[in-house]
């Protein structure tokens, strides 16, 4: 798929991106405030030049080849690219619309976004969030490309094009249902190794900081069940014996809900950081910075609280 970029038009790798997007011929016209027709011609012209299918037709729409996966990561991130070279100093304006797209686990979107939304409504009633799942093995390929804006996340990649700001310290704490024997006169470790628990699934390849922690300190847990969200675990407990370890903010906003009981986890363990997470190439954009300081206003409040 040799191509001289002297006789290619540039223009056609926003119709390429559009069409990776929503593979559907329609909608990507749609998004390009172009017509339909328009939009064909300008994929017979890309097919042409790249001398590759790129799309096959099918009931649903049109699917990507596997040349067009291929080449979707490098136009991706040399579009997002572009954009932040020729639009970065641009100014921002929070009464204008905007949509920013952000990843969070449940347990980030239960504690963080309420506050933050609050803050945005009275300050930028047209900013528009787009919340992603946390999917790690994913994460840091999304901020590259522009998929993502910002991160907020408890992981740490080894990655130098990535900056961190930390938001939040979280301690993490047992909870069970009332009654729950392990409970009685106070959880011991003991009681803690001998119950079933609930825990949640592995990420990116590794451990949670609990799994690594109880692994230095030969802590066993007696896992009955696996589940990729954190606010699933406190109405499994309270109906059941397993024990669940959740950040404090979650147990402490499900404990009355659910008359959970509450104890520190008798491991020492150190706090958890939650960090704000972004690629180094939105470090200048004027948008993505006003949102990082907002984000960063929102959790000293709730750390304060």
């Amino acid at each position: 798929m040799a191509v001289n970029l002297r006789s290619m038009d540039l223009n056609l790798l926003l119709v390429f991106d559009a069409l990776m997007q929503e593979q559907n011929l329609s909608r990507a016209a749609l998004r390009l405030h172009m017509s339909q027709p328009a939009v064909s011609n300008a994929l017979a012209r890309l097919r042409a030049q790249l001398n590759e299918p790129l799309f096959i037709r099918t009931a649903r729409g049109m699917s990507p080849t596997p040349q067009a996966q291929a080449l979707y990561g490098p136009v991706r991130q040399a579009l997002h690219l572009l954009r932040i070279g020729l639009g970065a100093q641009e100014a921002f304006d929070p009464q204008e619309e905007h949509l920013f797209r952000l990843s969070l686990n449940d347990y980030a979107q239960a504690t963080l976004l309420p506050s933050l939304l609050a803050r945005l409504e009275l300050s930028a009633p047209r900013v528009v969030l787009s919340v992603q799942g946390d999917d790690a093995d994913s994460l840091t390929t999304r901020l590259a490309t522009g998929e993502l804006d910002l991160a907020i996340d408890y992981l740490y990649f080894d990655n130098d094009d990535l900056r961190y700001q930390p938001l939040l310290v979280e301690q993490l704490v047992v909870i069970g249902r009332a009654g729950h024997p392990a409970f009685t006169n106070g959880l011991t470790l003991a009681g803690y190794q001998q119950s079933h628990h609930v825990s949640i699934l592995p990420r990116a390849g590794r451990g949670s900081p609990l799994e690594i922690v109880l692994g230095s300190a030969k802590v066993r847990r007696q896992v009955q069940l696996h589940v990729p969200h954190y606010l699933t675990i406190p109405p499994i407990v309270a109906q059941s014996s397993l024990l669940g370890t959740v950040p404090r903010r979650l147990a402490d906003h499900f404990a009355p809900i659910y008359a959970l009981q509450v104890a520190p986890l008798p491991v020492d363990m150190p706090d958890v950081q939650i960090s704000l997470i972004w690629h180094r190439q939105q470090e200048l954009s004027p948008g993505l910075r006003w949102l990082r300081e907002r984000i960063v206003q929102t959790c000293a409040a709730l750390s304060a609280v």
